[in-house]
């Protein structure tokens, strides 16, 4: 992320001698979106695409399990956050909800000396879930979500071709693909000496 994305409030947050971040997690549950951050008690935080919303507390009972990496390349970092200390009733969602595929995003920001945000949050890292690590011990549950980059998209194959077929499929009666496999062995000629002129189509005068 480059700093051009975050604003002059948190910069200045960045670089003080104190610094006080604090962590957002939205999550897009089949069943609704989970909102949580890395502080106590509920916290209402705003969303560049969302607006405000209202995220709830998890303190030291969550945390991130996996550095967050750039790359120059198309590689694929993938993401890594643990909860631990939880009641094993309330992991029914990540066994039963449909969540794989599903946007997840982690944003940061700070807080003043009086525990209030400086400036709305910036997004960190943008991907999706991929899958629920679950393990239990003496009623505890502790939970690690593996979130992958979209960049992994990069990596995939995909069955489109560039056919007339395809395009008839995506766009019926759409009749530009026709000419696509005449250009496959189409050989053309081009600058120097090897270009010909087409004949010119003359007019006659009708005065």
């Amino acid at each position: 992320m480059s700093i051009r994305d975050i604003s002059t409030l948190n910069q200045a947050a960045i670089n003080a001698k104190v610094v006080r971040p604090i962590l957002f997690g939205r999550f897009a549950f089949a069943s609704g979106v989970k909102r949580m951050h890395t502080e106590i008690g509920p916290r209402t935080a705003v969303h560049p695409v969302y607006g405000s919303e209202l995220y709830f507390g998890i303190g030291d009972f969550g945390g991130i399990t996996a550095n967050i990496s750039e790359s120059l390349g198309s590689t694929a970092n993938p993401l890594r956050l643990g909860l631990s200390g939880i009641n094993a009733t309330l992991v029914s969602d990540a066994l039963t909800d449909d969540y794989h595929g599903r946007d997840a995003e982690l944003m940061f920001g700070f807080d003043d000396e009086n525990g209030d945000l400086l400036d709305d949050p910036v997004i960190l890292w943008s991907g999706y879930m991929d899958k629920v690590d679950i393990s239990f011990s003496q009623g505890k549950a502790e939970m690690t979500l593996t979130c992958e980059s979209r960049a992994t998209v990069l990596q995939g194959f995909s069955d489109i071709r560039f056919t007339d077929e395809q395009l008839q499929y995506d766009y019926p009666g759409d009749v530009a693909g026709e000419y696509i496999y005449r250009m496959l062995d189409m050989q053309l000629k081009w600058g120097g000496g090897q270009v010909t002129a087409a004949p010119t189509t003359r007019w006659a005068s009708s005065g």
